[in-house]
């Protein structure tokens, strides 16, 4: 199974790799098309079941957890109490079931267009949600993101964006438009956390997205992981705030995750948001490059 890397924001090329990943694929267990995109499931070797929109990987059952946890429980456990969390994207229920994870969360609003890739998520990879869209507290919505925190009036108190690469349904959901229209439905006090994309095979697009949020926010920090079934190296995460969320000390987060009993972390801990936040040199240059 190969992967295919081509993606256009306002026209241009983003992916500048020309790397192809191949993946062993043991057994196809779903082919289909929603009103969106192509949607795939495969059983592959080593990774496990997987969801392919438009030829694209978007988890699998053994790496899932890197993911979600640096994309959620970073800005959750940066925020003092987070009560009302908005999940933008996320067909896989994933980043829904780490938000729910935190007790102090009374309700997760989920916005998703594509309610096959939902359906089919949930019937091929139930392990990645588990029972999250089951749970009291999710308020799940069918609509296309933009239109709903556009039309939203209630405030919260982290964002979420778990969003497919801007090729496909999300190519809007980068513009500094919908960017300031995130942050018209942010608490103050609140933070946004947003999947910004491979270093290795995406670079300029990581430097993109940091910059349109520098221009909406006044701080913004870029997180990196190895996600392995991911592209070739570094996946980044990128969080933007009005305040200065650096400023949360370790001590606070090593309290907090002590209170913060059987969530079942496997990856992020106050250790590991210390350590993504420190970026090499050459990286730190290349994102502050006014002409990238």
């Amino acid at each position: 199974m190969k992967k295919r890397n081509i993606v256009f924001v306002d026209g241009v090329p983003f992916d500048e790799s020309k790397v192809v990943i191949g993946y062993e694929v043991k057994k196809k267990l779903y082919s289909g098309k929603s009103a969106y995109q192509e949607i795939d499931v495969f059983d592959l070797q080593f990774y496990g079941r997987a969801l392919f929109l438009d030829g694209i990987l978007q988890t699998t059952q053994k790496d899932e957890f890197i993911y979600h946890e640096m994309l959620c429980q970073a800005p959750l456990f940066l925020h003092p109490l987070p009560k009302r969390v908005l999940v933008i994207g996320g067909a896989d229920g994933g980043a829904l079931k780490e938000v729910l994870k935190h007790k102090s969360v009374k309700e997760v609003w989920m916005v998703e267009i594509d309610e096959k890739a939902i359906l089919i998520a949930r019937k091929y990879l139930p392990s990645i949600s588990k029972n999250a869209f089951s749970d009291k507290r999710t308020h799940l919505v069918i609509q296309d993101g933009k239109e709903f925190v556009r039309e939203h009036k209630e405030l919260f108190d982290v964002i979420i964006m778990d969003l497919s690469d801007p090729g496909g349904p999300a190519q809007d959901l980068i513009s500094k438009k919908f960017y300031q229209d995130v942050k018209g439905i942010l608490k103050k006090g609140g933070i946004i956390s947003v999947q910004s994309g491979s270093w290795s095979a995406q670079p300029k697009l990581v430097a993109l997205i940091k910059k349109r949020l520098e221009s909406i926010f006044h701080n913004v920090s870029v997180r990196t992981a190895v996600v392995p079934s991911y592209q070739e190296g570094l996946f980044t995460f990128t969080m933007a705030a009005d305040h200065d969320f650096s400023k949360v000390s370790q001590h606070a987060l090593e309290s907090k995750c002590k209170k913060s009993k059987n969530m079942d972390l496997q990856y992020w801990s106050p250790k590991i948001a210390l350590a993504s936040a420190v970026l090499p040199k050459y990286i730190k240059d290349f994102l502050g490059k006014r002409d990238v």
